[in-house]
């Protein structure tokens, strides 16, 4: 913004007056109220009056005075800038460390040791050298192998790493006789060599009992899972999920006076124990994944009081980056604004291109956002999900002049997908970027801005002026039409914390009134087929098309006596200018308009009028 005046006293708006004379004009003479940059006004004999200073504004400028919550920019349109609104949010993935989880839960398996040992039948004492050796060894009939299966999961897990856990084996044997085993677990793998897990146990060792164990506790961090072992025998296969093999040699001992039976047993027991899973690989189907929800304040539309603003073209960009290993699928239709009293959801009308990542929901209703899965743990993939008018509603939701929007989203793995190979580990992120861009395509009724108020030196104006006329000049290349309304004013506070007040006066009917006044002065711009300004205003402050130059739109304020008597009172003026859209046809609709960042408005200020001039004998004898 731009803003020169001129600050003179009363004896200089004497001369003043007495110089405009002097070339034909009524004694004219100067007050001052914008207080930014001070700089002598150009003096143009067309004002008809004193020039007390202009002040100018860029289309970003002025919007910029709206609110805080906007961040006001550009945007590219066909080589123009375009000012745009724009509102961001982060969201983020929230608590998913238990994305995938595996619950506490106890393997059991039992095999009968001796049930096919070449002994008699039933219970019986054993004597020596009843069975060769002693003993009978590792062979097919003291070989248990068998699968278990992961309960309580929804996900087809085919590996996993855990963080923290333990898996406890206990055995237990029915016979008197020693036992000696081989227990392997080829689906869990030792991190540092490769190889399953192999442990030897020794039970009913009777000579020396120090030496049984029957219990053992590992610490799953140590460990990887290979969930997809579904066969060992014949031989080895690795087409399921959710499994643990688990397979077992004896070797069983006699001693001479054993009690032993042929229904004699082993029996097994795996218990995992508060496991946390850090990496995992399988389908995790479609379970349920967090996602942060957000809200942020719309202040800006509140700032239009009872104006309207409807958006052409905005936009609403979720720019995701997903380190999953699985695409996760937002649905939309959750998200919504509010002005307190309605609400209004988002709608989308167009899920049918596959490109810009959003898909209906197959078998149920609304739409997914497709954030698309990393190739690859450690790396990290970006999808742009673009919602405009083209696919959604988005435009009712913000012309509705909203005070709240809800980033309210349910996320979901595999959307619309099935026979996936996914993969999680707790160290991946997910972030979300939205963006909601408001390029100002648009078209408006009553949408008033109201810059800071101007100062203005009004002292000694009520004792020695008959008649003041102010006159307001714009000259605008936005293409906006609009009536600037000053109300005069004074400050109650402080410099530092000022307090402002409109100074009221008695009109002729005696009717306390506040000191406001309104002028139609501001012509729009015509605008082009693409709907962009026809006009520029140049740094000399001449408007023009083309090379023509557009004389300025001017009015007059011509102040009554009742307001004159107050002007002593008035410290600021502070100005409002309203800007509506032009509606060319006169059919209720009108033209929407594209306000470029260089658009511009200037107003100038002059004031006229009679003054009484004292002489300095007569203002001493006074």
């Amino acid at each position: 913004m731009k803003n020169l005046t001129q600050r003179i006293g009363m004896q200089g708006l004497a001369v003043a007056g007495l110089c405009l004379s002097l070339i034909g004009c009524a004694e004219s003479f100067d007050t001052s109220f914008f207080e930014k940059d001070i700089k002598d006004p150009e003096f143009n004999i067309e004002l008809a009056g004193l020039p007390i200073g202009y002040t100018t504004y860029t289309a970003k400028e002025l919007f910029e005075e709206i609110g805080d919550d906007i961040e006001v920019g550009t945007t590219d349109d066909n080589g123009k800038s375009v000012v745009s609104f724009s509102y961001s949010q982060s969201l983020s993935a929230g608590e998913n460390s238990d994305f995938v989880s595996v619950d506490d839960q106890t393997f059991e398996g039992d095999f009968q040791l001796l049930a096919d040992a070449p002994i008699p039948g039933g219970s019986y004492e054993y004597g020596t050298f009843q069975l060769a050796d002693d003993e009978i060894g590792a062979s097919k009939d003291t070989i248990l192998q068998k699968i278990q299966t992961l309960a309580n999961i929804d996900s087809d897990l085919t590996a996993a790493e855990f963080s923290e856990g333990t898996l406890t084996i206990n055995i237990t044997t029915t016979t008197e006789a020693q036992t000696e085993l081989n227990f392997k677990i080829p689906s869990l793998i030792r991190k540092d060599n490769g190889n399953p897990y192999n442990k030897d146990f020794l039970l009913k060792d009777h000579s020396i009992p120090a030496n049984n164990v029957n219990t053992i506790t590992v610490n799953l961090s140590n460990y990887e899972f290979d969930f997809t072992i579904d066969q060992l025998n014949p031989s080895q296969t690795n087409n399921g999920f959710n499994k643990i093999a688990v397979e077992i040699e004896a070797v069983i001992i006699f001693n001479d006076g054993d009690n032993i039976s042929t229904s004699d047993e082993l029996n097994y027991t795996i218990s995992l124990a508060n496991p946390k899973v850090k990496t995992a690989e399988g389908d995790f189907k479609d379970a349920s994944f967090n996602v942060e929800n957000q809200t942020f304040d719309l202040d800006f539309f509140k700032e239009l009081g009872d104006g309207t603003i409807n958006f052409e073209n905005p936009t609403l960009k979720l720019s995701a980056t997903s380190g999953y290993g699985f695409p996760v699928g937002l649905t939309l239709e959750s998200i919504a604004a509010t002005d307190g009293t309605t609400t209004t959801n988002l709608a989308i009308t167009d899920a049918s291109p596959a490109e810009d990542n959003i898909e209906p929901v197959v078998g149920g209703t609304g739409n997914y956002a497709i954030i698309d899965a990393a190739a690859t743990n450690g790396e990290t993939k970006t999808s742009n999900i673009i919602l405009n008018n083209q696919n959604s509603n988005l435009a009712d939701l913000l012309n509705a002049k909203p005070t709240q929007f809800n980033l309210n989203v349910t996320a979901g793995a595999n959307p619309n997908r099935t026979n996936n190979a996914n993969f999680f580990d707790v160290d991946n992120t997910l972030a979300v970027d939205v963006n909601v861009e408001l390029p100002l395509y648009v078209t408006f009724k009553d949408l008033s801005f109201s810059p800071d108020p101007f100062e203005f030196d009004s002292e000694d104006i009520s004792d020695n002026a008959s008649s003041l006329s102010l006159r307001v000049g714009s000259r605008n290349s936005i293409p906006l039409k609009g009536i600037v309304t000053l109300e005069f004013v004074k400050n109650t506070g402080t410099e530092q914390a000022p307090v402002y007040e409109v100074v009221t006066y008695a009109n002729a009917d005696n009717v306390v009134t506040d000191f406001k006044e309104s002028v139609n002065v501001i012509n729009a711009a015509p605008i082009d087929a693409q709907g962009f300004s026809k006009y520029t205003l140049d740094n000399e402050g001449v408007l023009k098309e083309g090379s023509s130059i557009i004389e300025p739109s001017v009015a007059w304020l011509n102040l009554t006596k009742e307001q004159i008597a107050v002007m002593d009172e008035v410290t600021h003026i502070q100005a409002y200018i309203t800007f509506d859209t032009v509606d060319s046809n006169n059919d209720g609709n009108p033209n929407p308009a594209k306000i470029q960042s260089t658009d511009q408005v200037r107003l100038d200020l002059a004031i006229k009028g009679d003054l009484k001039i004292t002489t300095k004998d007569e203002d001493d004898n006074n």
